[in-house]
C-alpha cells in the first residue's frame, strides 16, 4: 500500500518533467536543523505555449500534496509560485520542515547514523578534488545529506544543486563542487558529506585572546607611566589666555627707592644748614 502512495505521490512531477523536457531545475538549500527550501526553475520559452501558469501552478501543487501523503504527515509547504513574463521562467519555492520525514530514504545527519540505516552510496565517492575516496576513510562524525534522485535525466531534468551548512568533503562521483558549500549534480543520486560549519570563527578567537594578554601584560609592566597617563588625561587645565593686542607693554620700575637716614629730618635743608658761616 506504501509504494503504491509513494507511486502516485510521484506521477504528477513525473508528468510535469516530461511535459517540460529540458527545462527543468531544482535548487535544495540544506539548512542546519534539517529542514530544506527547495526552489523549482522552469524555462517556460521550450513549452511552445502547450501548458499554461496555471497548469504549472497546479502541476506543482499536486506534488507537494503527494509528499505530505506519502510521508503520512505534512512535511512539505508550497510557499510561493511566481512567473516571470520576460524572463520566460515559473519559479516555485517549497519548503520541507525535516528531510528525515520526506519517507522517501532522503536522509540528514551523521555518517555514522547513515551507515546504521544501511544507507547506500558511501562506496562511490569523490573528494573536492575529485579523486576517489575509500568508503572506510569517510569519518563517521562528518554531516550529510541524501536524496534519492537518480535517473532523473532521463526525464530532462537539467540540473540539481545542493547547498549544505559547512565546508563540503567528498560528493557522488560525477557531481561538481562549485563552492566549498555548493554541489551541482546532473542524473547522480545527491549525496553530500560536508563538515560542519557555522558559529563564530576560533581563530578569530585566538587572536583576540592573544591582543587582550599582550595589552595586559604590557600594562602591569608600565604601571607608572598607565597612571600618569589617565591622571594627565583626566585633570583639567587652565586654559592659556593670549595677551591683548595693539598694548604696550609696560617697562618695569627700576628706580631704587630713597631710604632717610635714621635721624635725619624728612624735611629738605635749608642753603643756611648746608653753609654755615
Amino acid at each position: 500500500m506504501k509504494r503504491i502512495r509513494k507511486i502516485l505521490s510521484l506521477v504528477t512531477m513525473v508528468l510535469v518533467v516530461i511535459m517540460l523536457t529540458g527545462c527543468l531545475s531544482i535548487d535544495m538549500k540544506v539548512n542546519k536543523n534539517g529542514s530544506m527550501d527547495m526552489t523549482y526553475t522552469i524555462d517556460t520559452s521550450q513549452t511552445q505555449g502547450m501548458v499554461s501558469f496555471n497548469d504549472i501552478e497546479k502541476a506543482i501543487q499536486d506534488s507537494v500534496d503527494g509528499m505530505n501523503e506519502f510521508a503520512d504527515k505534512k512535511v512539505a509547504k508550497l510557499k510561493s509560485v511566481k512567473e516571470n513574463k520576460s524572463k520566460k521562467t515559473v519559479t516555485a519555492i517549497i519548503n520541507v520542515s525535516d528531510i528525515n520525514k520526506m519517507g522517501d530514504e532522503s536522509f540528514f545527519g551523521t555518517v555514522k547514523e547513515y551507515r546504521k540505516k544501511k544507507g547506500t552510496g558511501l562506496d562511490n565517492l569523490v573528494n573536492t578534488k575529485d579523486k576517489s575516496v575509500d568508503e572506510k576513510k569517510v569519518s563517521d562524525k562528518l554531516q550529510m545529506v541524501y536524496f534519492p534522485m537518480g535517473g532523473t535525466e532521463q526525464y530532462g531534468m537539467v540540473e540539481v544543486t545542493v547547498t549544505v551548512p559547512g565546508n563540503i568533503e567528498y560528493v557522488t562521483d560525477g557531481a561538481e563542487v562549485e563552492k566549498k558549500n555548493v554541489a551541482v549534480f546532473s542524473g547522480q543520486n545527491p549525496l553530500v558529506v560536508f563538515k560542519k560549519g557555522g558559529g563564530f570563527p576560533f581563530w578569530l578567537l585566538l587572536i583576540i585572546a592573544a591582543a587582550v594578554v599582550v595589552l595586559f601584560m604590557k600594562n602591569k609592566k608600565n604601571p607608572s607611566t598607565t597612571m600618569n597617563t589617565t591622571m594627565a588625561a583626566g585633570t583639567p587645565q587652565a586654559p592659556v589666555q593670549a595677551p591683548p593686542q595693539n598694548v604696550a607693554p609696560q617697562a618695569p620700575n627700576t628706580q631704587a627707592p630713597v631710604t632717610p637716614e635714621v635721624g635725619a629730618s624728612a624735611e629738605p635743608k635749608t642753603d643756611s644748614e648746608n653753609n654755615p658761616t
